[in-house]
């Protein structure tokens, strides 16, 4: 009888060793297709958003929704005085001398869209007539809404990435450890401002999402979209933005030229910094006012982001 062979210690170890490199070799790989399966969702949810934009306009007679409205502190849309802040939310109360109806509600475009994205019945939930942090709207505001959240964040350093507490207005009056709102990682684009020789020029409201205030009565039109809705850019990633309250006004914010290059670390966890922050390798997604979505690389030149940000400058660039 032949004995039986059995592996040496050594070629144990040389086999292990080989599994071991295999699986080096491949698990880079795995977390590529997984991120570009993540890309693919992320894209997705813009897509989705950028069709209830549409949906909205085809509604509301050609124009889009407002940036937001009720902001507090300043001035009511064809009116001379101002929208207030409430002395405090739990109880609800507004400023000596005022009403319910003179608190500025601080409501966001991305609830204004929700019908429009088979989310009615969290757009039901909302109390319209009452600012976002009452808390009668406290439901509404804690629901999670699936395709405002980037799967690519994965929850870093906020609880699963969809649930935290605001750190500035609208919820300052709130307590901080009961009032929690769900985070929206796309953010809308209200103003390009361009920075040449540390000169920042004044230029305001030339972006899609305006807040509806003072004189700006009028929510933006497809007419008003004078570079063309293709060439015009409305929502895009910021997913780090420590206002990042989905219902909240201050989900927008401004390009600015000086602030780059897009996803700067320095920028991430930022309230008014330049935007544009994603977890993706090599840049971010942004929406168009067609309902196009594109992906804009990290090293983009900076005065292109301004005229795609900028609906009326003239200068039609041509989305990537």
């Amino acid at each position: 009888m032949k004995p039986n062979r059995a592996f040496t210690l050594v070629e144990l170890l040389v086999v292990i060793a080989i599994i071991g490199m295999l699986i080096a070799l491949l698990l880079p790989a795995v977390q590529a297709a997984r991120e570009v399966a993540r890309m693919t969702q992320c894209k997705n949810n813009l897509r989705q958003i950028g069709l209830a934009h549409l949906h909205y306009v085809d509604v509301h007679a050609g124009t889009f929704t407002p940036g937001g409205y009720g902001q507090r502190g300043s001035l009511k849309p064809g009116a001379t005085d101002r929208w207030q802040s409430p002395t405090n939310t739990d109880p609800p109360q507004p400023p000596s001398g005022f009403t319910i109806a003179d608190v500025g509600s601080e409501i966001a475009w991305n609830v204004l869209i929700l019908p429009f994205m088979e989310q009615a019945a969290i757009y039901d939930m909302f109390d319209m007539n009452l600012w976002i942090d009452h808390p009668d709207n406290k439901k509404a505001v804690q629901s999670v809404v699936q395709t405002y959240i980037c799967p690519s964040y994965g929850g870093k350093g906020r609880a699963a990435g969809m649930i935290t507490r605001t750190e500035t207005t609208p919820f300052g009056t709130v307590p901080q450890d009961t009032f929690r709102c769900a985070r929206s990682y796309y953010g809308g684009l209200t103003t390009s401002r361009h920075v040449n020789s540390g000169i920042r020029s004044e230029l305001t409201n030339n972006g899609m999402l305006i807040v509806i205030a003072g004189s700006n009565t009028d929510p933006i039109a497809i007419s008003d979209v004078l570079d063309g809705t293709s060439n015009t850019m409305m929502v895009s990633e910021d997913s780090d933005h420590r206002d990042g309250a989905w219902c909240s006004i201050r989900n927008l914010w401004e390009h600015r030229s000086d602030l780059h290059p897009l996803n700067k670390p320095e920028n991430r966890g930022l309230e008014t910094a330049n935007g544009f922050q994603s977890y993706h390798p090599g840049g971010v997604f942004g929406q168009f006012a067609d309902g196009s979505v594109h992906f804009i690389p990290n090293n983009i030149d900076p005065h292109i982001l301004g005229c795609w940000v900028n609906r009326k400058d003239g200068n039609a660039v041509r989305s990537p």
